[in-house]
């Protein structure tokens, strides 16, 4: 099966900070130049997006989605992930929740499942603990309760 590749297309110019003026448009390169976009929609379906809602990223599927929320900082606080597209507690399926040393090293990662038939009791946690000496990792244990 064939695959097509999506290449966006830029008009240079340079009083846009361009290095050449083209009548016709010429291929974005990944390697020099940054592409925004609204939000982007796979296989043409809004169930499959990836979107920035009021500052955060957010992603839809038809059969999960996720929703991080991010501290002062800009460091992830903690993830959500949904059963579905509807962000609501009773599709609620796993919490991921983050803390930080004060070189903001992630160090604990608390993993939460939740029952599917209420998105609020918690099945099982599994902890994460991340051990640094200075910026490498030098240990990861984890612990199921």
């Amino acid at each position: 099966m064939a695959v097509d590749k999506v290449k966006p297309l830029k008009l240079e110019s340079p009083t846009g900070g361009g290095t050449e003026t083209d009548l016709f448009p010429t291929e974005a390169d990944p390697n020099e130049d940054y592409i925004a976009g609204k939000g982007f929609s796979f296989e043409n379906l809004d169930t499959h997006l990836a979107e920035k809602v009021g500052g955060l990223l957010k992603f839809t599927t038809p059969d999960f989605s996720f929703k991080p929320t991010y501290l002062g900082n800009g460091e992830l606080d903690y993830v959500e992930y949904f059963e579905g597209a509807t962000q609501t507690t009773i599709n609620r399926r796993l919490r991921v929740d983050m803390t930080y040393d004060g070189s903001l090293n992630p160090t604990v990662e608390t993993w939460a499942f939740y029952n599917p038939s209420d998105g609020t009791s918690i099945l099982r946690t599994i902890a994460v603990t991340h051990t640094w000496t200075g910026v490498d990792l030098t240990k990861s244990a984890e612990v199921t309760t």
